[in-house]
């Protein structure tokens, strides 16, 4: 099998636009399954760094019905790093291949490796996050979630703000360039 960065433009195109159709159904799927939790409810429990407000947080959640739908939620999540980082990962190689520019080819390759950390650090985050809800929240686990979710969110931006300058890179080389043509006016 060949390495991502040495497949056809053509592959990874297709493989680019499935992992996104992929990550569009399973954020669908569970937001059906999981409802009435939302995504901002474990964003906010994965940046709080304060043990008294996750014990609030996790005390809310038990009496409204939610704590089970949290728990389902975390485990999902580990289904749903596999789906974004492979997508990321394809579309940075893909989006950097695409400008034709030898140092975005390159740079696409190191920012592709970046999510590996990403993934890491959202598997860590997620034990922390169990650690929380199924024993006694403590400064440790809390602070872990904190730092691994800060962590993860900083690569994922920086990625997608590494694909934006690549799809402008694409655009760009795209516009026809008007040859100068000597013209007078008198």
């Amino acid at each position: 099998m060949k390495p991502l960065h040495a497949a056809s433009l053509h592959s990874m195109r297709r493989l680019f636009w499935l992992l996104l159709l992929a990550n569009i159904l399973y954020v669908v799927c569970t937001r059906i399954l999981l409802h009435p939790l939302t995504a901002s409810d474990i964003a906010h429990f994965e940046i709080t760094k304060k043990v008294s407000v996750v014990q609030e947080m996790i005390q809310g959640w038990k009496l409204n019905g939610k704590y089970d739908k949290v728990l389902q939620s975390i485990y999902l999540d580990y289904l749903f790093i596999v789906l974004y980082t492979s997508w990321l990962w394809v579309a940075i190689v893909f989006l950097s291949r695409l400008t034709k520019n030898e140092i975005l080819m390159r740079a696409g390759r190191i920012f592709s490796y970046l999510l590996i950390i990403a993934a890491v650090c959202s598997i860590i985050g997620n034990l922390a996050l169990l650690r929380s809800l199924k024993y006694l929240p403590v400064s440790w686990s809390v602070l872990t979630a904190y730092d691994m979710a800060a962590t993860k969110f900083s690569i994922i931006i920086v990625s997608l703000l590494f694909m934006l300058v690549c799809v402008i890179f694409w655009l760009l080389d795209r516009i026809p360039v008007q040859s100068k043509k000597s013209t007078t006016f008198f």
